[in-house]
């Protein structure tokens, strides 16, 4: 009888160990465990909102439209590769290419 008790004592405490804080709050209707897959679809959504966001606040406080600032981008590199003298040799392989 004694074995018994013992038995039954070991079983219980080692179900005792395998329940955690999650069981607990499911048995009393307090929290539903959420999937890996719910919670990576929010941390995504939320990102891609963070990016729209960005982008919408990018565009609105923009101080040149994006032809301006292509064009003086393109000449701010033209004159540095101007004075760092790179580029002459791919001008003068281009300009000894035959033009199709």
């Amino acid at each position: 009888m004694v074995k018994d008790v013992r038995k039954q004592g070991l079983k219980a405490w080692k179900y005792l160990n395998d329940i955690d804080k999650d069981d607990v709050l499911e048995a009393l209707g307090l929290e539903k465990r959420t999937s890996p897959w719910l919670s990576a679809l929010g941390t995504i959504g939320i990102f891609a909102l963070g990016c729209l966001v960005g982008a919408g606040i990018g565009v609105a406080f923009a101080p040149k439209s994006g032809e301006d600032f292509r064009t003086a981008l393109g000449e701010k590199m033209r004159r540095k590769a101007e004075e760092l003298n790179v580029g002459e040799e791919y001008v003068s392989k281009r300009s000894q290419m035959p033009v199709t």
